[in-house]
């Protein structure tokens, strides 16, 4: 219990917070990014194969 009181009370672990959100939403950019580039590159290579 004490870790999780240190965790949002004291700068490092505020900090530390800090750090492992940012992470997060850049592993979810990261993913929507690739998810979306897949998808188009799927649809190139069916608009070439139709042609």
């Amino acid at each position: 219990m004490d870790a999780l009181i240190d965790l949002f009370t004291s700068f490092s672990g505020l900090l530390s917070l800090g750090i492992i959100g940012f992470v997060c939403l850049m592993g979810a950019y990261f993913t929507r990014m690739a998810l979306r580039k897949m998808d188009q590159e799927l649809a190139q290579q069916a608009e070439q194969q139709a042609a």
